[in-house]
This record gives C-alpha cells, sequence and structure tokens, in this order.
C-alpha cells in the first residue's frame, strides 16, 4: 500500500511537471511571436552590460547598414541619439574602444560610408574575446531570425524601455551636468590621479598596429574614416595618459593623410567627472563633429599600410 501511493505521488508530481513545461514553452512561444510582430525600438537597458548589448544588435539587425558609425568609448557614447538621427549608429561602448566597433563593422561586413573613431581610450581598454562572443554559432545567426533571444527584447529591457517611456516621454539615457562644484572637483581630481600614467608601450603600440590594419581593411571596403578626440576636463588635455595616446595615433595616422576633425588637440570642455561630457554638450560637439570634410587620401593608400 505505501509503495502504491509513493508511485501515484511521483505521478503526479511527473505530470505537474509537464505541465509546467509546456505552460513555460506555450509563455516563451507567444512572447517570441509578440516581439516578432511588435519589435520596439530599445535604447538602453537595465544596465551597462545590456546596453552594450542592445547597441551591438541594434547595429548588427538591422534592416539598411547606417550612413555613418560612431567606434569608441563611453566618452563618444554620451553623444545622445536625438542628435545623432537615424542614420548614424553609435558602437561606442563602455568599457571597450575603438578597436572593438571597429571589428564588428569588418566583421559583420556592414561597412558604412562615413567612421567617425575615437581615439581616446585606444592602449587603456580592449575585449577581444567580446567581439568572438558576438559572432558566435549558432547565437548569431539566431538572433537575425529570432529576435527575442537577442538581449535587447529580454522582458527586464523591454519593461524598463516602457517605463522611461512612460515617465520622461523618450527612451534615452541622459547625463545631465553635474551642479555641484565640490562634487565636481572631488571627480576631476581622481580622474586627474588616473591619467598620470601613460599606457603600457607595448598594449599601446598593438592596440595601434590593429587600429592600422582594421582603418585599412575598412577605407579599401569603401568606409571613410574620420578621426576625434572627446574633449575632456581642461587641465587633463595634456596629462600623460592623453599626451601618449594622442601622439601615438597622431604618428600612425599623420594629419596630411588621414582624416581628422581638428589636426590640434581639442579644447577643453567642462566634463562631469574629468572625461565623460554630459548630454547636451555631447550633442554640441557632434555638430562640428559631423561637419568634419575630408579633403585627403584614404588611409588604405598610406605607404607601408
Amino acid at each position: 500500500m505505501p509503495s502504491s501511493i509513493s508511485n501515484s505521488r511521483i505521478a503526479g508530481g511527473a505530470r505537474a511537471l509537464r505541465a509546467i513545461a509546456v505552460a513555460t514553452l506555450v509563455a516563451i512561444g507567444c512572447y517570441a511571436g509578440l516581439i516578432a510582430l511588435w519589435q520596439p525600438t530599445i535604447g538602453a537597458g537595465q544596465d551597462q552590460e545590456s546596453d552594450v548589448a542592445i547597441a551591438v544588435e541594434r547595429f548588427l539587425y538591422a534592416d539598411a547598414v547606417p550612413d555613418a558609425v560612431i567606434v569608441g568609448s563611453s566618452q563618444a557614447w554620451r553623444i545622445p541619439p536625438r542628435a545623432l538621427g537615424p542614420r548614424v549608429a553609435n558602437l561606442a561602448l563602455a568599457a571597450h574602444n575603438a578597436l572593438t566597433g571597429l571589428e564588428i563593422i569588418a566583421r559583420s561586413g556592414r561597412v558604412p560610408h562615413r567612421i567617425y573613431v575615437e581615439i581616446n581610450m585606444i592602449g587603456r581598454v580592449r575585449h577581444d574575446r567580446f567581439v568572438d562572443g558576438v559572432f558566435a554559432e549558432p547565437g548569431y545567426t539566431l538572433k537575425r531570425y529570432v529576435a527575442a533571444l537577442r538581449t535587447t527584447y529580454q522582458p527586464a529591457n523591454v519593461a524598463i524601455s516602457l517605463l522611461r517611456r512612460a515617465v520622461r516621454g523618450r527612451d534615452e539615457v541622459d547625463y545631465p551636468r553635474v551642479q555641484d562644484r565640490a562634487l565636481h572637483d572631488t571627480l576631476i581630481a581622481g580622474g586627474e590621479q588616473s591619467m598620470t600614467q601613460a599606457p603600457e608601450p607595448r598594449v599601446l603600440a598593438g592596440d595601434v598596429a590593429k587600429l592600422q590594419r582594421l582603418a585599412g581593411v575598412l577605407s579599401s571596403a569603401g568606409a571613410e574614416l574620420v578621426f576625434f578626440e572627446m574633449p575632456i576636463e581642461p587641465q587633463l588635455e595634456e596629462a600623460n595618459a592623453v599626451v601618449a595616446v594622442r601622439e601615438a595615433v597622431h604618428a600612425a595616422f599623420p594629419a596630411d593623410r588621414a582624416c581628422w576633425n581638428q589636426d590640434a588637440p581639442p579644447l577643453g570642455l567642462v566634463s562631469n567627472d574629468g572625461t565623460h561630457l554630459d548630454s547636451e554638450t555631447a550633442a554640441k560637439f557632434w555638430t562640428t563633429l559631423a561637419a568634419t570634410s575630408c579633403q585627403r587620401p584614404a588611409v588604405a593608400a598610406m605607404p607601408g599600410k
């Protein structure tokens, strides 16, 4: 008798698990169908990691190749989407540098007419494995056909996006200017201390070499590259870390052969923490950057590259 009761309980538990599994599959299928039909525009997600994935997926899986792409770090990421417009993609990614965006463009084959290359963090941050993960199969291909598999459409990211729209009227992360002068000065002091040390020479040289290779590949594919520095706090413009990168990249891409938005170092602008501009200031900088006129030979034509 006890054995019979035990077997009955096991059978009942198995039926309950099957019911839960079926209900879960139905819910997932319904959500995938809803996303396939709806595909809402998600500007940003629940955290920095989600924001990076969303930016990459927006570029990779859009129907049309954008006219222009920005590559760089979190510094250029501060340029707000409303300033860029619908035909400019921003692959300037937090915790990365321009090499990540350039490699994504090169490996995807989605080459725009113009690429804006922020040089600020060259030699200081790079995540080669990240790009490998982006193009890892079968995920890379599956996400093209099943939108619900993308980080963009994770329920938490969709919910937060809708909440932002409901509260503020738009799905953008806004970075206001720091108004507290004491806090601003403290943040600048911290940035100043972190920039006293130049990048490790071997790492910087490796990054510049990879930048040259990717620039040559993309120029040969028809892209016009515009190199630029995001302005930072005026007192940090001559910091060792900044000058080392500037000199290395300018030596590799001299102003008479490559297109820079301006040949001289940029004039510093009041920042929030030394290196990151507020959204309004970043938008104004973009107006100048977007107007850059390139009347020089393409990078691919540089001797020895």
